[in-house]
C-alpha cells in the first residue's frame, strides 16, 4: 500500500517515493494546498488542458476574493487546444476582472517556458512553485523534473514579479479570434524501426550493468523519502552529495529548520511609540536652573507636568505599554531581547493589540473628551495652582509668570495632539528568521538559539495548564492560542487540558528544567527535548540529567 503525501514547504515534486511507486500525494497537485490558500496566483504555465482549465475554475468559485492572472505559454503539437482557450474566454466571462490570460505562442516546437507560479496568501506568504512540468503540474512528471515549491522573500518574489509584468507586457490577448484559430498540430508518425532503436538506446541507456560500474540502485524510504544508494550485495554506498561534500540535514536539523520557518523575529517598533502623557517642562519656568556644578558635586533639576490625575495617567500608561506586555504571551524567547512568534499566532497578537489600543481610546476619550484645546482650558487653574505651589518651594511669596503657564499648557497640548492618531500603542516589526546548522564557527553555533526556542515551546502548553497566574490577563481564546503556539505536533497539546495531561506536564516542566541546567552541549539537548515535544518519550532527558548528576558526584 502506497504511502499518501501531504508535503510542506519547502518541497520539491514529484519527490522519491512517488518517482519510484511507494508513495503518492493526496492531491493532484502536489502544491494543492498552499494554491487554494492564496488570495492571487499570477505567472506562466505551459500546454494547458482541461484539467487545468478545472482547476482555475474551482479556485474562482471557491473563494470570491481570489483572483488570478496567467499567461499561457503554447508550442506547436501541444497539448492544449482550441477548446481549452475557449474554455478560458468562457472563465473570464463568468468571473470578470478577477481572471486575465495572455497568450504567449513559443517561436517553435523545440522551445519551452518555465512554469512559474507566484502565491500571494492573505497572510502576507508569498511562495513560488517553479519548474519544468506542464499543464500547471497535472502533466506526468518525468523522475527528471524538479519543480520546487517554497515560501521565498520578499526580494525573491519581487523579482518574480517584475520578471512577470514584462512577460504580460509582451505576450499577446486572449481574443476569441485567437483561440479560434489555433492550429491543431500533430508531431508526424515515425519510422516504426526509429521508435524501436530509440526504444532499445533508451533502455541501454537506463539500463544499470555496467562492466566498468558497480551495480547501484536506489532505495526510498517510505516515511522520511530519504534515499539510500545500494550495490548489489545490498550494503550502502556514498551518494553523488555526499561524494562532492555538500551537507546533508540530519532529521532534527530539518525538524527544528522547518520550525523557524513557521515564524518570525518579533520586536516593538520604538518609532511609533507616542511620547508619555507627562511632559517635562522646563525648569528655568520656575526660575530654577536645570544644572549646577560647584566642585565636583553636580545637581539636575527636572520638571513634569501630568493633563490628568495620577490614577489615569497609570492607567492609560499601562495600556499605552501594552505591546510590551503582552508579547511574551505570544511569542518564545529565542535570546535575551530577542522574540520569535509563530506566524500562525499573529492575529490573536494583532487582535489583542487592538482591543487593549481600543481600551486605551476609550479610557483617554473618557479623560479629555472630544476636544483637547477645551479640556486644556478647563484645566488650566488647576495647573496654574499646582505649578504656583512648585513656585513657591523654590521662590516663597513668588509668583509663577503667566507665560510659564501658558508654555506648560502648550506642551501638554503637543502631547495630546500625538493621541489623534488611529494607534495609541506602538506597531511590531516582523522579520524573517532561519535555523542554518551549517553555519557554525568557533564563536557561533545556532544550538543554543534552537534549544531557546524548543525550551519556550514545551513549556508553554505545559505551564498553561499547571500555572494558575498563566492566563491572566489573556483574552484570546485559550483552544485558539494553544492550537496558534503548537508549531512542533507537541504530544501533550493532543490531550491538553485532561488530568491526565495536567499530571505529566508538570513531571515534564521539572525535566525540562533540569535539563536546562545540564551542562550537555546544546545539540544533545535539542535533540533530547525535541524527543520529549514529539513522543513524549523522557529517555533521552533523563539520560543527559542522570549523566550531569554523575559527572558532579
Amino acid at each position: 500500500m502506497s504511502t499518501s503525501i501531504i508535503p510542506k514547504m519547502p518541497f520539491v515534486w514529484p519527490e522519491p517515493r512517488v518517482s519510484s511507486g511507494v508513495g503518492r500525494y493526496e492531491t493532484a497537485l502536489p502544491f494543492e494546498v498552499a494554491a487554494r490558500a492564496a488570495l492571487s496566483v499570477f505567472g506562466v504555465v505551459s500546454a494547458i488542458d482541461a484539467r487545468a482549465v478545472g482547476w482555475m475554475e474551482g479556485y474562482l468559485a471557491d473563494n470570491m476574493e481570489t483572483k488570478l492572472r496567467l499567461v499561457i505559454s503554447i508550442h506547436p503539437t501541444c497539448r492544449t487546444s482550441e477548446s481549452d482557450l475557449q474554455d478560458l474566454l468562457r472563465l473570464v466571462e463568468r468571473h470578470g476582472d478577477r481572471a486575465a490570460f495572455k497568450v504567449f505562442p513559443e517561436a517553435s516546437l523545440f522551445d519551452r517556458s518555465s512554469n512559474l507560479l507566484c502565491l500571494c496568501g492573505a497572510d502576507g506568504n508569498v511562495a513560488v512553485s517553479v519548474g519544468p512540468t506542464e499543464n500547471m503540474g497535472f502533466a506526468p512528471a518525468s523522475p527528471s523534473q524538479a519543480n520546487l515549491a517554497a515560501i521565498v522573500t520578499a526580494a525573491t518574489f519581487e523579482a518574480c514579479r517584475k520578471w512577470f509584468d514584462y512577460l504580460w507586457g509582451i505576450a499577446g490577448p486572449l481574443r476569441p479570434d485567437v483561440a479560434s484559430m489555433m492550429p491543431n498540430l500533430v508531431l508526424p508518425e515515425g519510422d516504426v524501426e526509429a521508435a524501436r532503436l530509440w526504444e532499445d538506446y533508451r533502455r541501454r541507456c537506463l539500463a544499470h550493468e555496467s562492466a566498468t560500474e558497480p551495480l547501484v540502485r536506489a532505495v526510498v524510504d517510505p516515511e522520511s523519502g530519504e534515499v539510500v544508494l545500494v550495490d548489489q550485495n545490498n550494503e550502502a554506498v556514498p551518494s553523488p552529495t555526499e561524494a562532492i561534500g555538500v551537507p546533508k540535514l540530519d532529521p532534527l536539523s530539518d525538524s527544528v529548520a522547518r520550525v523557524f520557518e513557521l515564524g518570525a523575529l518579533v520586536s516593538v517598533d520604538k518609532l511609533s511609540r507616542i511620547p508619555p502623557l507627562e511632559a517635562p517642562v522646563k525648569p528655568e519656568w520656575f526660575g530654577v536652573d536645570s544644572f549646577r556644578q560647584t566642585g565636583m558635586v553636580k545637581a539636575q533639576t527636572s520638571f513634569k507636568v501630568a493633563p490628568f490625575d495620577e490614577s489615569t495617567l497609570k492607567k492609560i500608561d499601562r495600556l499605552r505599554r501594552v505591546s510590551g506586555d503582552l508579547l511574551p504571551r505570544y511569542s518564545f524567547a529565542l535570546a535575551d531581547g530577542v522574540r520569535w512568534m509563530p506566524k500562525q499566532a499573529i492575529p490573536l497578537f494583532e487582535a489583542a493589540l487592538t482591543a487593549a489600543n481600543d481600551d486605551a481610546k476609550k479610557l483617554l476619550g473618557q479623560a479629555i473628551g472630544d476636544d483637547i484645546e477645551a479640556f486644556l482650558a478647563s484645566q488650566r487653574e488647576r495647573i496654574r495652582s499646582d505649578a504656583q505651589r512648585m513656585y513657591e518651594a523654590y521662590h516663597p511669596d513668588g509668583k509663577i509668570p503667566d507665560n510659564a503657564v501658558t508654555n506648560i499648557l502648550d506642551e501638554l497640548k503637543t502631547r495630546l495632539d500625538r493621541t489623534k492618531a488611529d494607534k495609541l500603542i506602538p506597531k511590531v516589526a516582523y522579520s524573517p528568521v532561519a535555523f542554518n546548522p551549517s553555519q557554525k564557527s568557533e564563536w557561533s553555533s545556532p544550538w543554543g538559539q534552537a534549544f531557546a526556542l524548543l525550551k519556550g515551546i514545551a513549556e508553554f502548553p505545559r505551564e498553561a495548564m499547571t500555572n494558575r497566574f498563566f492566563w491572566q490577563g489573556i483574552r484570546t481564546d485559550e483552544d485558539a492560542l494553544i492550537k496558534a503556539m503548537n508549531v512542533a505536533g507537541d504530544h501533550i497539546v493532543e490531550e491538553y487540558g485532561s488530568r491526565k495531561a495536567k499530571q505529566r506536564a508538570e513531571l515534564e516542566l521539572d525535566l525540562i528544567k533540569q535539563l536546562e541546567d545540564a551542562p550537555s552541549d546544546a545539540l544533545a539537548k535539542c535533540r533530547a527535548l525535541w524527543s520529549l515535544i514529539t513522543t513524549g518519550k523522557e529517555d533521552a532527558v533523563v539520560a543527559l540529567v542522570d549523566e550531569a548528576v554523575t559527572k558532579t558526584k
